[in-house]
């Protein structure tokens, strides 16, 4: 008999120790990030301790110049997760004492959608796909309520700088023109003008339309893609803030 339980013990723990162990192990790894936009889809991810590379005060993160003492965050991490247009974010990599250490490039558009993709993407590294799925459901209906409060919205003609066409195009705003950084030229502005736009939708991190807006006297906004601004955290907190500037 007593041969008979230590046999069963033995079983349970190669069991724990095969399947529970290792999802433990990446549900608790750390995180390092190249900005608070890429912690954010990690933290959705289910991600625990996360290291942000860029300080929450620099307004445009992808200036960001990484530092040698930033190699310190990559010790002992797990995964390092990155956008790709952020400066020496590989070079960091490939210097980093820490070999063991997977980098995970994801698409930093900040629609719904691609941002639930990224997300499911790091939760399958980590192994925390329920975690991902609760804040998911939780994610789509804070969504679902935001968006039924900006029905008055649907439609209105909008000039929309080229970073902030995801929150304008999930808001509902007809997008007019799209203007990109070095764009702005006088023929520009004139065209934007001829539309004869409603509001006018800059994004924070890199404002360039405003002229348009004072030109044309119409209701000018910037949104954001990174928290930070107005202490926010999180995806959601992204999509609140945003929805606040439109409404408010």
């Amino acid at each position: 008999m007593n041969g008979w339980i230590k046999t069963i013990w033995l079983l349970i723990f190669f069991l724990i120790s095969t399947f529970l162990f290792p999802f433990i192990s990446m549900a608790q790894v750390v995180v390092v990030s190249s900005t608070s936009l890429t912690g954010a889809i990690a933290r959705a991810a289910g991600a625990r301790e996360i290291r942000v590379l860029t300080p929450s005060e620099i307004r445009h993160p992808p200036e960001y110049e990484l530092k040698p003492s930033d190699l310190i965050k990559f010790e002992g991490a797990g995964i390092v997760v990155y956008a790709g247009y952020e400066k020496m974010v590989t070079k960091l990599i490939e210097t980093s004492k820490n070999k063991n250490i997977i980098p995970v490039q994801v698409d930093t558009t900040t629609s719904p959608d691609n941002l639930i993709e990224q997300a499911r993407k790091i939760s399958k590294i980590l192994k925390t796909e329920r975690e991902e799925q609760e804040w998911e459901v939780r994610f789509r209906e804070k969504l679902k309520i935001l968006k039924e409060r900006l029905t008055s919205f649907h439609g209105k003609r909008a000039v929309v700088h080229k970073f902030a066409q995801p929150f304008a195009r999930w808001a509902g705003l007809e997008v007019v023109q799209v203007i990109s950084p070095g764009e702005l030229t006088p023929k520009v502005v004139a065209d934007a003008i001829s539309k004869k736009p409603e509001l006018v939708v800059d994004i924070a991190h890199f404002p360039i339309i405003r002229v348009i807006a004072d030109n044309f006297r119409c209701k000018y906004i910037q949104v954001i893609n990174f928290p930070g601004i107005g202490d926010t955290k999180t995806l959601e907190d992204i999509f609140e803030y945003n929805f606040k500037q439109l409404t408010e």
